[in-house]
Order: structure tokens, then sequence, then C-alpha cells
């Protein structure tokens, strides 16, 4: 149970941190650009802390692909597709599709 927290937690943060990054980039004033420069390493330095968590339950040579494969699920479903309104491509679906069967079979 511990080890699914952390890892929605790395994935939380790591989302956070990536879709805060992309407003401080789309923002309009230094203040704004600032602020989510700020708001975003502050959200990276949880997902550290997360997988700093993780890795002290699991291997490293597990944890990592794990982490980054949930928080690129995140970042594309999360971020992109619900919060930004990007159009993702049936192709980058596919590969979500994939990565989430990698995350599956790499667990087991």
């Amino acid at each position: 149970m511990r080890i699914i927290l952390l890892l929605l937690a790395n994935m939380g943060a790591n989302t956070a941190a990536h879709v805060s990054l992309k407003r401080s980039a789309i923002g309009m004033g230094m203040k704004s650009f600032l602020l989510w420069q700020i708001a975003g390493n502050l959200a990276a330095f949880v997902g550290v802390l997360a997988f700093t968590g993780l890795v002290r339950g699991m291997s490293l040579h597990v944890a990592y692909p794990l982490t980054e494969g949930v928080s690129a699920l995140g970042v594309q479903i999360v971020g992109s597709f619900l919060l930004f309104r990007e159009r993702i491509s049936l192709r980058a679906w596919a590969g979500t599709g994939l990565i989430l069967i990698g995350i599956v079979l790499f667990s087991l």
C-alpha cells in the first residue's frame, strides 16, 4: 500500500510540475512566469521526495521505469488532454496504451 501511495504521489507531483512549467511558458508577464516556475520546481521537489521514499522499498531498476511510465501517463492524460485541451493523435493514444501495458507487465 505504501508503495502505491508513493507512486501516486510521484505521479501527481511530476504532473503538477510539468503543468506548472507549461503554464509558465504560456503565461503573460514576468510575475506569472516566476510564480509558475516556483510552483513547478516545488512540485518537482515533492516528486523527488516521493521517489526517494519509493526506492527505500524497491529496487532502483524497478522504481525508475515505473515512475517514468506512470508520470508520462499523468502528464499526457491529465496535463495535455484534460487541462490544456491539446489534441492527441491516435498514434499517441496507442503509445499511451503501450506504456500502460508495459507498466502492467513490468510490475508483474
